[in-house]
This record gives structure tokens, C-alpha cells and sequence, in this order.
């Protein structure tokens, strides 16, 4: 017979009675509990029915928790958002009938003759309870068992189960069986978080509900009674799980913590007497019944995932928030609204993340060590850290201070507190005074020390140590700082300490937290962005943690950013407002309000490039570029870049001058080297620079794309914002430079042999913080590494970072065509340009011993049109390199070309200090070394009178006739003001005739 049929014929038993007839019914129950209970109590009833609520057919399912749902790009479920009850709600039309009539059959078999209560099943209980005196038995219909879920609490009082008998009589008047069967099946609970048949379909044998076997179904409907006792398995701890006595079926991990999930043989016991009962009321034949309890239910539990297993929680947790948020932005609820909707609204929420992608970088994560140390045997010490410790091995900070304890100079082997003789006192009062660095005394608490170890791979590992929490009255702080504990206390808690062999107080590890595995020093975190959809692909906010709800350093840590930032911050800004990739900008000494920033190298290195400074990542020239470009100019290009939020700015990572007028970010320090006060998250840095590589528009970096409700309808089409931050000329420009830091610059180390790369370093000081964040045809990614504690520094450079990007985007690119150069908009032309003055090349440029003429793109229209005015042609002695006077040998006379700064640089300014291309400036001496009685030379001006020179006897214009070819030469000035430097001789683009 087909399930239809079957149905059909169910409904028709049902028929039969007429709603007259099942008022009939009720009057008897009525009429018996009068007769058993007396007329005033009859009276009792009637108050207690009127009391009862009314029946609503839209409240019965509506007031159901559903879980919600995450899934990947693809629309693969990735998660079942964890709440009070999982359920996903079906109907009825999907469930066999043969799992239907398991639960009929053992939890109401006349449950299509009755029409709402069983007057057989109720009579029958009632004497039963009567005679035992209390509520030993329950004949409740499945209508009422519904009633009891929807509308009454779960108490055991007559009242109770006087209402719940009105209630389902008033349930089927507004509802038919199906309708009730489809709202039971799916709101009970079924053990192991789960809820409804659907889900404990999934939770027990990893299917769906309509493919469920007449034995599994029978499994199902026999968990009911009672689910803590019936549930097919149940979870023990590892360490509590016998392999000789209990049969395992699968692992679980819930919170972080790993079960063994074990065969429960009640379940099947309970199994046998729902088959027996459907056998007897003819639901299934004998051979069903026979092959029904031949199948091994212990092979046929197959435990089902919550959520993909083998990726971490980072993205779908910063998912969970983001979806709350659009709730709150986007929808107007408030935010424990939202929070509620994600956890029962059952919400269908689809993401941008690609899970091979995901499951590649946390395989690049999981071997950390490896990838960027590769073998550690002869590793001394932490690997990646910088180890400082001292005497005692407690590792310590640059200015000495203590940072982490070792853990045997904090913990014993027990892991109790160990607090060292002399370090304490038992008073004669009875109370305990201690004065030791291990506790920080608050009002309301007392902190422990934190720890650390080095684990098998030579990692350091920190663990925290919470607080002891003492009543405020019952601990105070002394003359001298010490902490004293009252004797009340210590009488209340006899166990808290105790005192070794060695005299040291022991403070029990009871009454304290302290961190069992402990976080893996240094961290890391990572983010994979599609810069053209702002949909983020990958994510990874930290290595060697585990569990939901951990901090994601990718989204939620904010750390400074170094020179990461100077793309953004200091070069883009510049390329958008007159500067091009071949203005110059001189490293030399530069100080500011008594400020004096300094180069990550010793020394100044000169005159160089627009380009050259970021490939090189010149400080002062970032300082100098952003204090030329202006503060206020910078800060509306971070806004461009969602990095400044105008409307939430507190919950920006930039402190600006109105929140904080003494310690904010609009400052040299902070917008050019990346000093900031809070600092910049991977995933905000990473999403700026996505705006470089997609043509100048910012695309606002996203999870989530689309959020359901239960029903399938579309909530929220999460559309990213975009703004357009520079024109495609400007952030091509930045981008070639970018490309060239990676193949010329520091950052080395990120090239890939078949693609594409720009990008750039970034360290801050004491290598507290390591990043590289660059960007392929693709996508663009960031890598940050740090530990936790800013104090602890690491012994490896920002190119450390660039390696392992490289690592990470081999990965990632993996499978896809490779592009090796960057789509070049319109509007770019290339030109020759002296790297000197940024201006055209004239024939002195090209006598640079430096080859300082280089081909460099601009914008159209932004070539230069002046000509060289910085290099200059000089006669030295060549005996002493200085300016030639009249009675130098002619010998020693040389015509040299040199560089001119403006304004001139003077070395005795600055302690005599000058920079790395001093000696190609003109020199300021004049030769002091020949005079009048060195002279051999009879008629001086004879000899003398090679094309261009003269003694300044021409007018301040310096023209000057006999030029080199004959139609003369125009100088800028001749006499070069009153400095007397009148061998000086600026070129003149007029030569180039």
C-alpha cells in the first residue's frame, strides 16, 4: 500500500467521529471528575478551563526556534548555528508514513479516533493515579503532548491536565491531524541538541528524514519518552570512555572539547516495543518486523556535523557577526534582536567563502613552523621569537620588566600557585600577608601572573592566569603594598593554601583560572579578498587554536601597522595631488616640533624618487611627503578607504584629534609610519589596498551576500559599497611602484614566478609586528605576525612575512592562469626623466655617473614640461675635488657634472652628518690650496677660456656671448647671487640644440 493510501485510510478512522460527538466526550470526563471529586471542585474545573488560553493556529508554529544555517559560495551548508534547539522544520508530506505510524502507534494509537483526548487512555491513568495518590501515569494524545510544548508548562498538576484536555479539544476544532502531526514531529526533542524529526535524522544517521528505514524510525519514535534515557548515543569524556564495555560510533567537538560518542542500548530496547506495537496494529507485516530488528542499529548510527569539521571557526563566526549587524543596519532591529533572530529565525545565510581556499591556508597554517623555519633542531630557544629572559628564565622585555613567568618559577607540578618563604607571613591573627610580583592587588580582585612553556616544536606557548577572587571585605592592601588575606576567609576555605617542605605557601589551583593549552607565541592572521566583489575568500586569525568564539586577530586585533601603511596613506594621497613616481625627495636629517623621525637603516640616503622611496620604504621621505601633501588631505583618503568611519567613528581604529586632543593618530608619526595609537586590523589594511589594486575603487570587504528567513524569502541582498578613492592612472602608478618594491624593493621575497605581484612590507619597532600585504590579478591578501603581547618581540624581519604571503599565494593560485603583469589602463604614457629634479633630462643629466635618466610612467597630462635644473657643470681642481680658482695648474683642472639641492644643505646644521650621495653635490669650497706664489701661469685668462666659463663679469642674467656652438649661452644666474660660486654653471635645456 502507498504511503498516500495509508495516509488516506488513517484519516478516514477519523471520520467516523463527528466534533458532537467528541463534545460528548469531554462532558463525561467532566461528569467523572465531578462524581469523583464533588460538585465545588466540578466548579473548580470550570474556573480552571476558563483560565485556559486561547487556541491560535499561526502561534503553533511561529513560536518554534529554527536553527539558521551558513553556506559557502557554492550553497554548501557550512554550519548549523549552534542554540538552544537545532531544528529544521519539514512537512509532513516529506516524512514516510512508516515514521509516522512508529510515533502513533507507541505514543497514540487511537490518535485518528479521538479528537484531541483519549477517554479510554484518560480513565484508565486517572484510576491509576487516584489509587497511588499522586500522578504515576500519563494518558496524554499526541494533540495534547502538542498543547502541553505550545501553550502549558510541564508541571504534573491536575490543573495542568484539566486545561491541556479543554486545549486539545479546541485544537482539533481549528486544526486537522496533519496539521497537528506535522507541528508535534517537528518540535520534539530528540536528544543531542536536536530537535524535531529532520534534525534527528541528521544528528543520528547523517540523512534526511524521508530516507529513513522502518527501524531507524522506530529508533526515533521510542527517543520521545524521555530522551536523556533513550538517545541512541551519548557523549563521555575521552578520558571516561571504556573501549571493553562501551561501543563507539563517532567524536564530537562541542566548544573546543572533544567526546567519544558511545552506543546507547536502551535506545534499542526501547526500539524492540515501538516495532512490537506497529506489528500489532497491522502498520507493518511480519517480514517488515523481522528485517526491522535484524538491522544493526551500532553500524547504522552514522553521528552528523553540526559544521564542516576540517576548517576552523574564524570565518563563520565573524559571519555570525556580520549578519547581526546588517539585522541592526539594514533591517532596524536592535541588536539583541538580531542576535535572537540568528540564533532561532532559522535564517538562511550565504557567504563569500571558498572552502578549498580556506582548508589551503590552514594547511599553511598548520605547518607555521615549517613553512617559515623549516627544520628546528638546531634552533635555540622559541623559534621566531626574540628571547629575552633573565636569571631565573622568566622572559622579560627591553626595558627589563617581567612579561611571563616560567611556569615551574610559577606553578608547582600540581599547578598550584607557589608563593616562596619570605615572601609571606602567618600572622598571629590568623591572617596571611604576601608581598610578591606573581599577584597584582585590585579593589575587587587579586591577578596572577601569566606563564609560559616551549612546547615539542620549540614554540613559545603563553598561558593566562585569571584572578582570585576574594569577598572585597575579606582581603585589603597594606602599608607597604603587601595583600593581606582575613583569617575569615582562610577559616570559610580551609583548602586555599597549604605550606610545602620548602616553607612555600601553596594557594590551590581551585581558586584560580588558568589557560590549560595555552596560545601558541608568535601569532598570526591572514585574509584572502576578491578586490573586485569585496567578497572575502579565506580567513585565518590566528594558528594552533581551536574552538568557537576565539579571537580572530584578522577582524578584532588591531596592531600597528608599520610601513605598510605608506602606501595609503603617504603615496596615494601624493600621486592624487601633484606628485608623480619621479618626484624627488631628498633623504637627509629632518626634525619636526622636536620630533626627529629615523630611517629603518643608518644614515640618509640623498635624493631619491617618489618610487625609489617606497620601494626602499624611506621614512623621512614618507614624513616629509605626508607633511607636504597635508594631515587633513590624508585623513579624507583613509575615510575613502573605510578605514575612518565618520558615522561610527568610535568604533574607528583611527583616533582622531576631536576624540583625543592629546594622544590621537593626526600626526606625522602616525599617518606616515604607521605608529598609530590602536592601530589597523589585517582585514581593514588588506581591503584598503584592494582599492589600489581595483582601479581606485574601494569595494567595503564582505561575508556575507545573502540572508533568508526561514520561509526562503530574501531579507537583506548584501550589495558592498564602493567609492572611488583615485582615478585608474593614479592607482596603476602606486600599483607599478608597489611591483616594483616586490621585484627591486624589500619585499623580495613575495615574488611568485608565474604572477603578478605588488605589495609592500612592514615592520614596527623592535620587530613587535612583521606584515606584508600585496595583490595579485586576483586577489588581494594581507599576512600579519606578532605576538599577543606587543612586549615580545620577534627575531625575524617583514620579509619573514613576505615569505610566508608567497607560501599562502602559491596555494591559492594554484590551478589558475598565470598573468604576469597588471592590465594597464588608458590615460598612461611613459617618458624619460631625470630622477634628480623629476623634470626632462638634459645632456648634464646623461654625464651622471649614477645613470640617473630613467623611463617612467605618468598620467596623461602630468609629464613633466621643465627641464633638468638640479645638475650643474663645475671646474674643480681635481687634485683636492674643490671649486678652481684662477691659478690652479691647468693640469688639475676637470669640468665635472654635480647636483644642486634647493635649498642648499649644510652639513655643519646637522653635527656635520650628510647624506649617502654627498659627494655628487657641488662642492661649496673654493680651492685654498694654490695661489699667487704657486702660480707658473703668465696670462691666466688665456688660458682660460674654454666655452661657458667667465669670472662673473657678465650682469646678473648671465648671458654671456661666445657659447659653445657659437649662438651663446643663457644662464640662470650668472653670478650665482653673491656667493662668489661663479664657476657654477647650471645646464640649460637650450644646449640640447
Amino acid at each position: 500500500m502507498s504511503e498516500n493510501n495509508n495516509r488516506e485510510k488513517k484519516k478516514k478512522k477519523k471520520n467516523k467521529f463527528s466534533f458532537a460527538k467528541g463534545f460528548k466526550i469531554t462532558i463525561i470526563v467532566l461528569l467523572i471528575v465531578t462524581i469523583l471529586s464533588g460538585g465545588a471542585v466540578a466548579g473548580m474545573v470550570i474556573s480552571i478551563i476558563k483560565d485556559a488560553p486561547e487556541i491560535n493556529p499561526a502561534e503553533i508554529n511561529s513560536s518554534l526556534d529554527h536553527t539558521s544555517f551558513i553556506y559557502d559560495n557554492s550553497g554548501n551548508l557550512l554550519e548549523k548555528i549552534d542554540a538552544a534547539e537545532i531544528r529544521t522544520y519539514v512537512s509532513l508530506d516529506t516524512m514516510p508514513q512508516h515514521l509516522i505510524d512508529a510515533f502513533v502507534a507507541i505514543e497514540d494509537e487511537r490518535f485518528y479516533e479521538h479528537h484531541g483526548v483519549d477517554p479510554k487512555g484518560i480513565v484508565g491513568s486517572m484510576f491509576e493515579n487516584v489509587k497511588a495518590g499522586g500522578i504515576v501515569r500519563g494518558a496524554s494524545t499526541i494533540t495534547q503532548q502538542l498543547i502541553k510544548q505550545v501553550y502549558l508548562s510541564p508541571d504534573k498538576l491536575w490543573s495542568r491536565k484539566i486545561q491541556e484536555a479543554y486545549l486539545a479539544l479546541q485544537m482539533e476544532r481549528v486544526l486537522h491531524k496533519d496539521q497537528i502531526l506535522e507541528a508535534y514531529l517537528n518540535r520534539n526533542f530528540f536528544g543531542q541538541n536536536a530537535y524535531g524529526v529532520q534534525e534527528a535524522a541528521q544528528t543520528y544517521f547523517s540523512k534526511d528524514v524521508g530516507e529513513l528505514t522502518i527501524a531507524e524510525s522506530a529508533l526515533l519514535a521510542g527517543v520521545v519518552k524521555g530522551a536523556n534515557i533513550y538517545q541512541p548515543y551519548i557523549r563521555v569524556r575521552p578520558d571516561d570512555f571504556n573501549s571493553n564495555t562501551q561501543h563507539k560510533v563517532g567524536e564530537a567537538d562541542i566548544l573546543g572539547q572533544r567526546y567519544i560518542l558511545v552506543f546507547n542500548q536502551n535506545s534499542v530496547d526501547r526500539q524492540k516495543i515501538v516495532l512490537n506495537k506497529m506489528l500489532e496494529l497491522g502498520d507493518i507485516s511480519q517480514s517488515e518486523y523481522d528485517a526491522a530488528l535484524a538491522e544493526d542499529m551500532k553500524t547504522a548510527l552514522q553521528p552528523g556535523q553540526k559544521k564542516m569539521t576540517d576548517i576552523t571557526s574564524y570565518f563563520t563566526d565573524y559571519a555570525k557577526t556580520e549578519t547581526v549587524n546588517l539585522l541592526v543596519d539594514k533591517l532596524g532591529y536592535t541588536k539583541q534582536e538580531a542576535e535572537e533572530e540568528l540564533f532561532t529565525g532559522g535564517l538562511n545565510i550565504y557567504t563569500t567563502i571558498d572552502v578549498n581556499m580556506q582548508k589551503e591556508l590552514e594547511n599553511v597554517y598548520d605547518n607555521f613552523v615549517e613553512v617559515l623555519v623549516g627544520n628546528t633542531d638546531n634552533v635555540k630557544g622559541p623559534v621566531l621569537v626574540d628571547w629575552s629572559v633573565n636569571n631565573s628564565g622568566n622572559v622579560i622585555d627591553d626595558k627589563g620588566s617581567l612579561v611571563y613567568y616560567r611556569q615551574d618559577n610559577l606553578l608547582n607540578d600540581d599547578f598550584d600557585l607557589v608563593i616562596e618563604n619570605g615572601s609571606y607571613e602567618i600572622l598571629d591573627n590568623g591572617n596571611i600577608t604576601i608581598n610578591n610580583k606573581k599577584l597584582t592587588i585590585y579593589p575587587k580582585h587579586i591577578d596572577v601572573a601569566d606563564y609560559y612553556r616551549i612546547d615539542e616544536k620549540k614554540n613559545m606557548v603563553s598561558h593566562t592566569v585569571g584572578s582570585i577572587i576574594i569577598p572585597e571585605d575579606e582581603f585589603s592592601v597594606g602599608e607597604n603594598k603587601e595583600l593581606i588575606i582575613s583569617k575569615v576567609y582562610l577559616d570559610n576555605n580551609n583548602d586555599f593554601y597549604r605550606v610545602d617542605e620548602n616553607g612555600n605557601l601553596i594557594i590551590s589551583n581551585s581558586y584560580f583560572y588558568r589557560s590549560v593549552d595555552g596560545i601558541v607565541q608568535p601569532q598570526s592572521a591572514s585574509v584572502v579578498i576578491d578586490y573586485r566583489s569585496g567578497h572575502i575568500k579565506a580567513i585565518v586569525g590566528g594558528r594552533d587554536v581551536d574552538g568557537n568564539r576565539i579571537l580572530n586577530r584578522a577582524t578584532d586585533s588591531q596592531r600597528q601597522p608599520g610601513s605598510t601603511i605608506k602606501p595609503l596613506t603617504v603615496y596615494l594621497p601624493a600621486l592624487d595631488n601633484g606628485y608623480t613616481a619621479a618626484s624627488p625627495i631628498d633623504d637627509i636629517p629632518y626634525t619636526q616640533g622636536g620630533w626627529a623621525p629615523r630611517n629603518w637603516y643608518s644614515g640618509y640616503r640623498g635624493i631619491n624618487t617618489l618610487r625609489k622611496s617606497l620601494e626602499q620604504s624611506i621614512n623621512i621621505n614618507a614624513v616629509k611627503t605626508v607633511e607636504s601633501v597635508g594631515i587633513k588631505t590624508v585623513m579624507s583618503y583613509m575615510e575613502k578607504m573605510g578605514i575612518i568611519d565618520v558615522e561610527n567613528p568610535e568604533s574607528d581604529s583611527i583616533v582622531t584629534r576631536t576624540e583625543n586632543e592629546r594622544t590621537n593618530d593626526e600626526n606625522l608619526s602616525s599617518l606616515a609610519l604607521g605608529g598609530m595609537t590602536k592601530g589597523l586590523t589585517p582585514l581593514e589594511v588588506t581591503a584598503a589596498y584592494g582599492a589600489i589594486a581595483n582601479n581606485g575603487v574601494y569595494v567595503e570587504p564582505i561575508a556575507v551576500t545573502r540572508v533568508l528567513d526561514k520561509d526562503g524569502n530574501l531579507l537583506i541582498d548584501n550589495t558592498p559599497k564602493q567609492t572611488t578613492v583615485v582615478s585608474p592612472q593614479v592607482a596603476y602608478i602606486l600599483g607599478d611602484i608597489m611591483r616594483t618594491t616586490v621585484t627591486e624593493g624589500l619585499a623580495g621575497r613575495a615574488r611568485m614566478s608565474n604572477m603578478a605581484v605588488a605589495g609592500k612590507t612592514g615592520t614596527t619597532q623592535h620587530n613587535a609586528d612583521i606584515w606584508f600585504v600585496g595583490y595579485t590579478p586576483y586577489y588581494v591578501s594581507g599576512v600579519w605576525i606578532g605576538n599577543d603581547s606587543p612586549k615580545i618581540t620577534l627575531n625575524k624581519s617583514s620579509s619573514t612575512a613576505a615569505q610566508l604571503w608567497q607560501h599562502i599565494n602559491t596555494k591559492v593560485h594554484d590551478g589558475l592562469d598565470s598573468v604576469t603583469s597588471f592590465e594597464r589602463p588608458e590615460g598612461i604614457v611613459s617618458a624619460s626623466v631625470c630622477t634628480q629634479s623629476g623634470k626632462l633630462p638634459t645632456p648634464l643629466c646623461t654625464q651622471d655617473p649614477r645613470h640617473v635618466v630613467r623611463t617612467e610612467i605618468f598620467a596623461q597630462g602630468t609629464v613633466p614640461k621643465e627641464y633638468c635644473d638640479v645638475h650643474v657643470e663645475v671646474i674643480v681642481d681635481s687634485s683636492n675635488g674643490k671649486i678652481a680658482n684662477e691659478y690652479c695648474p691647468t693640469d688639475n683642472l676637470e669640468t665635472r657634472v654635480f647636483i644642486e639641492r634647493t635649498p642648499p644643505y649644510i652639513p655643519s646644521e646637522h653635527n656635520g652628518v650628510v647624506p649617502a650621495d654627498w659627494q655628487y653635490n657641488v662642492p661649496t669650497e673654493i680651492c685654498d690650496e694654490h695661489d699667487e706664489n704657486t702660480s707658473i701661469i703668465d696670462d691666466f685668462e688665456d688660458i682660460f677660456q674654454w666655452p661657458w666659463f667667465d669670472w662673473g663679469d657678465d650682469d646678473d642674467n648671465g648671458n654671456n656671448g661666445n657659447g659653445n656652438n657659437g649662438n651663446g649661452n643663457n644662464r640662470n644666474n650668472g653670478n650665482n647671487g653673491n656667493n662668489g660660486n661663479n664657476n657654477i654653471i647650471p645646464s640649460d635645456p637650450e644646449d640640447n640644440n
